[in-house]
């Protein structure tokens, strides 16, 4: 009975630490995507940093994540760059596909990071009314750094024990 208080609980934490970096995300206007076959994807992987804090990669599929200087010729693909959120809160817009999260970017306990796709007009872009986003739960106290991972397209989530 303990142990199911204590996923319920857990699985409370998750949903409300997506509503605030979702709140955070939809600050923004949307951009839906009318084409399925234009889908991208966005998924997140975390290693520690032998020196500081965390490296993230961001695995994108159908997408070009560039700097709004690069002009690129892309009509079968969506391009923009992204959004990152750590807890809720915008850190920075990336425009490729390595980003270094310093140790100082998070709080003690389990954070969330979250990454959006968005227009060079700084819209989010959305398929079926849902942003394209990717979000990792982590503690870095913990020797399994990642507790769960959501990636929008296709929609998968994974949880680790």
């Amino acid at each position: 009975m303990k142990l199911i208080a204590i996923l319920i609980a857990a699985n409370m934490f998750f949903i409300t630490m997506t509503a605030q970096a979702d709140k955070a995300i939809h600050q923004h206007k949307s951009l839906e995507i009318k084409q399925q076959s234009l889908l991208p994807r966005v998924a997140l992987t975390l290693v520690r940093d032998e020196t500081d804090g965390l490296n993230l990669t961001i695995d994108i599929a159908n997408y070009v994540l560039n700097s709004p200087a690069v002009v690129e010729n892309a009509q079968q693909r969506l391009t923009g760059h992204a959004h990152l959120f750590i807890n809720g809160e915008k850190k920075m817009r990336v425009y490729g596909q390595y980003v270094h999260l310093p140790a100082s970017w998070f709080k003690a306990g389990v954070n969330q990071i979250a990454v959006s796709l968005n227009s060079h007009q700084h819209e989010n872009w959305t398929w079926q009314g849902n942003t394209v986003m990717g979000s990792v739960f982590v503690d870095l106290a913990e020797p399994q750094l990642v507790l769960h991972q959501f990636s929008s397209q296709p929609l998968l989530s994974h949880h680790h024990h």
